[in-house]
């Protein structure tokens, strides 16, 4: 028998036992040459689905195909993968055995080597070789001094091993009654918290796109402060509804709005640079506004996540100032829009009113607390300009809606 009667055979075979092949399958087969019946063939001979597809994408003909499924000839392959000029002999080791091979062990020879200007718009891993012909990924970052710093190597490996989760490692059975005005207290600043949170974990995560695959290190940093808003998410969520009390009024979104309307990376970090600052501070002190021990450990959970995210903004904005000195002044104008929209939150009753009676202690002393709060202000503002000075910036002409907090 000829091996075409044998593969109409076996073609009328399959096709009476209903074979399902994907039509998309059959185009692909026939735009290559592959007879009819040749797809039913290699099935009979054992061929998953897969290892066809496979044959197909990679551009195997009918000619080929037909060779290798009677026995003839075998494809071989050509091994250029092995061929590329890439360096080899390479061998990293870890610096410190008890840390094991970290990410910084890798910055060997070629492979560390982060570029000024990423030149390529492709996933391609940084320190191999390219293909000639790739697609464009939509990447629209490409110049480091925009988003690097060079503690982002040992800022991730702190962070994956800096692990603390909601569930069980706060105290949830430890919670007792609380006054009702100040669990309400309570409650209205675990929602702005969770609100902020998951808002700047999504806004994060959206740029995260648009940075090049040069910048690998960063974008695994980036990833690990994503996941770390949304463990206070999750936290703040569950202490509001954990202990009597529940969810509260939505914050002023003010804020909120300025950062998601950043229209480059700069500008985002600048604003969101003010954010972290008092939010760090916030969590630093979260001892003044806690209400039991869990609330305590919480904070400090905090302030230890948002400590590595402010590490990573001070030597972002130090590093972009020295590599591009002439955009100095433009920090300015972003500053001033982020100090005006978190001072006008702060003036809104929805956040202030709680905190001052946390500060005072209940519902009946929140003008003590106010006093305290104006002064806890004033912390907040100190810290985020010590913390501009230690990125090499100060502040020109300090916005007006945050100067009245030190008047």
């Amino acid at each position: 028998m000829s091996t075409t009667e044998a593969l109409a055979r076996l073609a009328q075979q399959q096709k009476s036992a209903n074979v399902d092949i994907p039509q998309e399958a059959r185009d692909k087969a026939r735009e290559l040459g592959w007879e009819d019946g040749l797809l039913e063939l290699a099935l009979s001979k054992g061929h998953s689905l897969q290892e066809v597809w496979q044959a197909l994408r990679a551009g195997v003909s009918g000619e080929q195909a037909k060779q290798f499924l009677s026995g003839g000839q075998v494809i071989r392959p050509d091994l250029r993968w092995m061929k590329v000029p890439t360096e080899w002999g390479i061998r990293a080791r870890p610096s410190d055995p008890e840390m094991g091979l970290a990410l910084g062990d890798l910055q060997v020879s070629t492979y560390g080597d982060v570029p000024d200007i990423w030149p390529h718009r492709s996933e391609i891993a940084r320190g191999s070789y390219p293909n000639p012909i790739v697609e464009d990924m939509g990447y629209t970052i490409f110049e480091k001094a925009i988003v690097w710093a060079d503690c982002v190597v040992p800022l991730y490996e702190q962070a994956i091993r800096d692990r603390w989760a909601p569930a069980t490692d706060l105290r949830w059975n430890s919670l007792e009654e609380l006054p009702e005005d100040i669990e309400k207290a309570v409650c209205q600043v675990m929602t702005e918290l969770s609100d902020r949170a998951y808002f700047q974990g999504s806004l994060i995560g959206s740029w995260l796109p648009e940075i090049s695959y040069g910048f690998l290190e960063l974008k695994l940093f980036l990833s690990t402060v994503i996941y770390d808003l949304a463990k206070m998410t999750e936290a703040f969520r569950k202490r509001a509804l954990s202990n009597g009390g529940g969810l509260g009024l939505q914050a002023p979104t003010d804020y909120m709005r300025a950062a998601k309307e950043s229209r480059s990376y700069p500008e985002l970090m600048a604003i969101l640079f003010v954010h972290d600052s008092t939010m760090l501070t916030f969590f630093k002190n979260g001892h003044l506004f806690a209400q039991n021990q869990l609330e305590r450990d919480l904070y400090a959970f905090c302030a230890r996540d948002y400590q590595r995210l402010m590490d990573y903004q001070v030597e972002r904005l130090k590093y972009l100032l020295y590599k591009l000195p002439e955009r100095r002044m433009e920090q300015n104008l972003y500053f001033n829009k982020a100090e005006h929209r978190l001072a006008k939150d702060w003036n809104d009753a929805v956040v202030r009113e709680p905190l001052a009676i946390l500060l005072g202690g209940g519902r009946e002393n929140i003008d003590a607390g106010m006093a305290k709060l104006k002064e806890f202000r004033k912390l907040q503002i100190n810290e985020y300009l010590e913390n501009l000075k230690k990125a090499t910036f100060e502040r020109s002409n300090l916005n007006g809606r945050f100067q009245d907090f030190l008047s």
